[in-house]
């Protein structure tokens, strides 16, 4: 599922077309986001902050949670995007902190979120947590397929939204690009980009900013726990992770002492997302999906070297 933020109340310039989005996946160097001054003020005091996986069923997580002013962000909108907790009472109790910290909350459910029990970090919980309906199946593209048909019924109040609004941001849990995820041979677990999202997902996410996109146009995702902020395509995307406690002693992911991060500012999108270890390499490094060398990292894990 995809939800729908907007910013402003002017109109487009242009109406927006909604063809079918064909692409493929950018092997060049992703740019970094160029922070554009808006035209005009009218989201002017509005203050929007974005957080993802927040894995409250680890106490230190929920610490982190608890320990968010309440006074600062009382005239502030957060959006989570999805994995808050996989135990039902946590769940509730981390987004009553969240609702008791900022005015309006805005959330879309991960996978975590709908599996209500708790387990070890194992990879993939997916394949042996969740009962489908006969007809759905995680072995072909019917699963995707449901949950974006989902937002079908929500096109009267994106055309409304469209047809008054300039700067738009949509979140999801889930990717809807692969060049928002490290190339296979970099990752611990290679098979991460066959689980992260959809191709249906980014096509959602173009007939609602455009095929062409522009500077006013924002996805927030989450779900690989990788600090993001790329502009692919004219859409700005960003992933601004929590994520588990051994990753941020690692300081591999997440940001305890940065986030929330602050999205919308006065009318305009902020700077960027820091720190974004890997969409600032692919910003100087193409992807090189030829190349099936184990990262030196990743060989020495499987003790290949």
């Amino acid at each position: 599922m995809i939800s729908c933020l907007s910013l402003s109340s002017y109109s487009f310039c242009e109406k927006i077309a909604l063809k079918k989005y064909r692409r493929c996946v950018k092997t060049g160097c992703i740019k970094r986001p160029q922070v554009v001054s808006g035209a005009k003020k009218d989201g002017f005091g509005l203050r929007v902050f974005v957080l993802s996986d927040l894995h409250t069923d680890y106490p230190e997580n929920m610490a982190w949670v608890r320990s968010l002013s309440t006074k600062r962000h009382d005239k502030d909108v957060l959006l989570v995007a999805g994995d808050v907790a996989e135990m039902y009472d946590n769940f509730i109790l981390t987004m009553s902190l969240l609702k008791e910290r900022f005015e309006y909350v805005f959330f879309v459910p991960g996978n975590h979120d709908l599996w209500c029990r708790w387990e070890t970090e194992d990879a993939c919980k997916d394949f042996h947590a969740c009962k489908w309906p006969g007809n759905l199946s995680n072995r072909d593209t019917s699963l995707a397929l449901y949950f974006d048909s989902m937002n079908e019924k929500n096109q009267n109040t994106v055309k409304q939204i469209q047809s008054t609004c300039s700067q738009i941001i949509t979140f999801s849990h889930f990717v809807p690009r692969q060049e928002l995820c490290p190339e296979k041979r970099m990752l611990f677990y290679p098979n991460l980009p066959k689980i992260i999202g959809s191709d249906w997902l980014e096509d959602r996410i173009r007939s609602i900013h455009g095929v062409e996109s522009s500077s006013f146009a924002c996805h927030v995702f989450g779900h690989t726990h990788f600090c993001w902020d790329a502009v692919v395509d004219g859409i700005r995307y960003v992933q601004a992770p929590l994520a588990y406690p051994r990753e941020r002693k690692r300081r591999m992911n997440g940001g305890e002492t940065w986030l929330p991060f602050c999205i919308y500012l006065d009318g305009e999108f902020g700077a960027k997302v820091m720190p974004c270890y890997w969409s600032d390499y692919y910003a100087i490094n193409p992807r090189t999906p030829n190349n099936t060398e184990l990262a030196p990292w990743v060989a020495r894990f499987y003790n290949l070297i």
